[in-house]
């Protein structure tokens, strides 16, 4: 991975989880990777819902 896309991942990376920690908004690790291991397989899947995780 070249330095510039690094750094480009990393920033996009703190965006999302600044946004995450104002919205209190999030999504299941087990909803990612059931929608991310179907994909792989070539089938299609419904995309995971963030939820609530702070009141």
């Amino acid at each position: 991975m070249a330095a510039e896309q690094k750094i480009a991942l990393l920033a996009d990376a703190e965006a999302a989880y600044e946004h995450m920690c104002q919205s209190g908004e999030g999504y299941e690790a087990s909803d990612v990777h059931r929608y991310i291991h179907a994909r792989v397989r070539g089938e299609s899947a419904e995309r995971p819902q963030p939820k609530r995780w702070r009141e």
